[in-house]
């Protein structure tokens, strides 16, 4: 009897804390969808940089009621005064931020960070790539950076979810 490998879900998605329900949760997902083959490319292509990836998805996103590349000048109080913090996507009804990485694992810190930071983002989330492609070597970013945010919980009691997303 031929066994087949189980229909792994596209794109890969967990909550690393959720108190609610990301209420935008299957809509990023389909924007991921949407913009799969590009978002591939780029996630499998050494030395590409995540706003390639922002690029690709902003019009989707802007669709959905996202600002792009939020500050406090584009949404007053998003930060306090002086932070001189950015969101590369915000929905201001929702209070959802929504951060693109393309496989810097500091970076992710420091998203958290923002997320923990202000007092009108509730969802976090973190679209990453599945695998991390360098000019060497690969490796399975999204498992990873799971592995490394599953135990801090105490950071993320400061928003509602964060939910991490694969593309």
């Amino acid at each position: 009897m031929l066994q087949t490998a189980p229909m792994i879900e596209y794109p890969p998605r967990q909550y690393l804390y959720k108190v609610e329900i990301n209420p935008s949760e299957q809509n990023l997902c389909q924007v991921v969808i949407n913009n799969s083959n590009p978002l591939t490319e780029i996630r499998n292509t050494p030395f590409r940089k995540s706003i390639e990836a922002e690029k690709v998805i902003v019009n989707d996103m802007q669709a959905l009621g996202f600002m792009h590349s939020v500050t406090n000048r584009q949404y007053e109080n998003l930060f306090r005064r002086g932070l001189n913090f950015e969101v590369d996507f915000f929905h201001p009804e929702l209070q959802i931020a929504v951060e693109v990485e393309k496989g810097e694992i500091n970076n992710i810190w420091k998203n958290i960070c923002k997320f923990a930071e202000s007092s009108v983002i509730r969802h976090g989330v973190l679209l990453v790539p599945i695998v991390r492609q360098g000019q060497q070597n690969s490796s399975e970013f999204y498992n990873n950076a799971i592995k490394r945010l599953c135990k801090i919980e105490r950071i993320f009691s400061y928003i509602d979810s964060l939910l991490i997303i694969g593309y």
